[in-house]
């Protein structure tokens, strides 16, 4: 299994859209590692995690043929990791030789209904039944192609089970917890780790939210680095995280007040990865 980050910023990308604070002013001079658009990531290439408006982007960037891809995984409804605009371009005359014109979505009740609103009236019939949806309910597998994807609730917003988080394994064996966004996680939640870590042992794997840096007062629905350190040790003691597991920490806010080295001079000592924009890991 192959995972690649696209995308590892929070909603207002490094620097900020909007932000001339210090931190978006050097990251900007350094750029590099430093420089962070909205979140994404792929696994191998056929399966999407999350369609930000940067994800145009990242096809020019990273050389994508976003055709290829036959399975989307969606986090949930923010702007940041849901732009449903951009499938208003997809198929019909707006797109030509298209590899897979079937596009299987996996998303929560509320994540379609944004879709509706927003461009379904753009999308007409024939294209509209190339979009193939699949309405994800907390804890309840299901298969995309050669992956068993089970969602996970994050703790992230107050609507309920809408954001999810997710377990991906392959056919090989290979498996990621993908647990963005989300702060601290729930009781069920850990419950469902230590099950999954008795029964198919330690991920290969697993990516946390570390949007807020050093700070010390997280913004509800996030972590920084204490809460997500704290969380990691927690899954070692389960035995979902073991010592072949990949700890990345990813989802990064200028607000976290941390350029890239900074962070990865703090993680490095707990065995942790920091991600950056185009990182590549083969698991």
């Amino acid at each position: 299994m192959k995972l690649r980050y696209l995308g590892t910023g929070a909603a207002e990308g490094i620097p900020a859209v909007f932000c001339n604070c210090a931190l978006c002013r050097e990251a900007q001079r350094l750029g590099g590692k430093n420089i962070r658009t909205r979140s994404q990531a792929v696994i191998n290439d056929d399966l999407l995690i999350d369609f930000p408006p940067d994800s145009y982007l990242h096809k020019l960037s990273y050389g994508l043929d976003l055709t290829a891809f036959r399975y989307l995984l969606v986090t949930h409804k923010h702007m940041d990791h849901f732009f449903p605009q951009e499938f208003s371009c997809r198929g019909g005359y707006f797109s030509h030789d298209m590899v897979h014109e079937d596009l299987e979505i996996f998303c929560a009740m509320e994540t379609r209904e944004l879709f509706d609103r927003v461009c379904g009236w753009e999308i007409n019939e024939e294209r509209s039944s190339h979009l193939i949806w699949h309405i994800l309910h907390p804890f309840e597998a299901v298969t995309a192609g050669p992956y068993r994807i089970t969602p996970l609730p994050a703790s992230h917003m107050h609507e309920g089970n809408e954001p999810f988080m997710f377990h991906i394994r392959d056919e090989e064996g290979k498996s990621v917890l993908y647990l963005h966004d989300s702060g601290y996680y729930s009781d069920e939640v850990w419950e469902y780790f230590r099950r999954a870590a008795e029964e198919e042992g330690p991920v290969s794997l697993v990516s946390i939210d570390a949007t807020d840096g050093r700070t010390e007062t997280c913004r509800s629905g996030h972590m920084g680095f204490s809460e997500a350190f704290r969380a990691k040790e927690k899954m070692e003691s389960l035995g979902v995280v073991g010592s072949q597991t990949v700890c990345v920490f990813n989802h990064f806010s200028h607000n976290g007040q941390y350029l890239h080295d900074e962070m990865v001079r703090t993680a490095e000592p707990c065995h942790v990865v920091i991600a950056y924009d185009g990182m590549a890991l083969e698991l």
